[in-house]
């Protein structure tokens, strides 16, 4: 149904350009179609007539970006480079073009830049969202040696500037975890709410953790608080799947 949404949108663009031939915003805009339908040479033709018909510098800009972002999305990340590279080197500020260059050099394998780039774009935002922060530290970790110290630190500044938003802690934990840091994952857990960190998912990851740390009791007191709290909840609430999932799991790491 996308599709056919897409191919109408296509036809318009194509009915005006009948009569608007050397309209440069209409064949960028139905280039941008075409790239949805990823109908890439369809797409770069387009791109190219909108270059040749305009001499706007930054609608130029917008064209460069748009060429960049499709060379990605079309596999071709060696291209995309040189194109949004092209594109910051005439404005820095470019924020559409910083992320997805940041996007190319992780396709590229090279990901100090990638992370240094997802720096650059995220320096450009009043307020960097949670997934953002997760994208940068995904970048980070695959940087060999230090690339871990740089996610936990990303995401630590992430935790400051937006709150204790579980999927930042959660990633947080396990990266600590990766480390060996069992103290500091526990501490982690510590920063979220405590409405939350009493679910009985936080619990198992808390007895995790200090079994870890060979705290056999503090484990099991973890493990006996979540499945009390699985067991005050509404009757329809515990026959849920994922909630008797938590359950058997807490229930099989108890020593009665």
């Amino acid at each position: 149904m996308a599709h056919v949404e897409v191919d109408l949108r296509v036809q318009h663009y194509d009915d005006l350009l009948l009569s608007q031939t050397d309209d440069a915003h209409l064949y960028l805009q139905r280039g941008e179609l075409h790239g949805e339908n990823r109908h890439w040479e369809l797409a770069w033709r387009d791109f190219q007539s909108a270059l040749k018909n305009t001499h706007d510098d930054n609608l130029r800009l917008d064209i460069w970006f748009y060429m960049g972002r499709m060379r990605l999305q079309s596999g071709m990340p060696d291209e995309a480079k040189i194109l949004l590279s092209k594109v910051i080197a005439l404005d820095p500020r470019y924020k559409s073009a910083r992320l997805n260059l940041a996007r190319t050099y992780l396709a590229l394998e090279e990901y100090d830049l990638a992370t240094d780039e997802m720096d650059s774009f995220m320096s450009l935002l009043n307020r960097p969202t949670p997934d953002q922060f997760i994208e940068r530290a995904m970048m980070a970790k695959s940087i060999e040696i230090e690339g871990l110290s740089k996610a936990i630190e990303g995401l630590n500044d992430g935790i400051e500037r937006l709150g204790p938003i579980v999927t930042l802690i959660e990633l947080l934990v396990d990266s600590y975890l990766e480390q060996d840091e069992t103290q500091l994952a526990l501490s982690a857990i510590e920063r979220l709410p405590g409405s939350v960190k009493a679910l009985p998912r936080w619990q198992l990851k808390k007895g995790d953790i200090y079994y870890l740390q060979m705290s056999f009791v503090d484990a099991q007191a973890a493990y006996q608080n979540g499945l009390n709290t699985i067991n005050t909840m509404p009757t329809h609430r515990q026959l849920m799947p994922a909630v008797q999932a938590l359950k058997n799991q807490l229930e099989g790491k108890l020593i009665y």
